[in-house]
């Protein structure tokens, strides 16, 4: 029986202990969490739901895979939770993971070999009264410049995302984030 391993670590952070790769992988969430933050303020707000899909899902999930440390997940779920004044105001958690199922994804840097982060969304709407689930895998907008020359059409980005269950990975963040409220 063959087993399945991670895609290899690469990149000049590859060969760093695991202590110092927790390290970046924590720096990144707080980075992260940080520049979100900045982006959601209340002038900002409208433009923030819409680019983020909360304008149509209830979470957008933002996964982010580091070349050098293949078996982790870094994500930040973004939810909207109605204020006590009754704004919507939204609600955000970032935390970084090792996640077994990566084993099974395929290799973004094959696509992707200039990139040291590979970066993609879920979107997600779960049923419940009365309605029905929803969900989508998004290439972030800000990146369809940079990523566009690894996948020249939108065909061969759908195929290769249909690929992998990205849902799965990206749920597991929203557990997380309600277990956090």
């Amino acid at each position: 029986m063959q087993t399945e391993s991670y895609p290899p670590n690469t990149g000049p952070m590859a060969q760093l202990s695991a202590e110092d790769k927790k390290k970046r992988l924590d720096a990144m969430v707080k980075i992260w969490q940080s520049d979100t933050e900045k982006r959601c303020q209340p002038e900002r707000l409208p433009t923030f739901i819409t680019s983020t899909g909360l304008d149509e899902y209830r979470y957008s999930i933002w996964l982010r895979f580091p070349e050098w440390e293949r078996s982790a997940v870094v994500g930040q779920v973004i939810t909207l939770q109605r204020s006590p004044q009754g704004q919507q105001v939204p609600v955000l958690f970032s935390q970084w993971r090792h996640d077994p199922l990566l084993q099974k994804m395929p290799d973004w840097k094959q696509r992707l070999p200039a990139e040291t982060v590979f970066n993609i969304s879920v979107r997600l709407t779960p049923a419940g009264l009365g309605e029905g689930s929803k969900w989508a895998i998004v290439m972030p907008r800000d990146l369809v410049s940079r990523y566009k020359p690894g996948w020249p059409t939108q065909q061969e980005w759908v195929q290769w995302t249909q690929s992998f269950d990205w849902l799965a990975v990206g749920i597991g963040f929203v557990h997380a984030l309600l277990n956090a409220l």
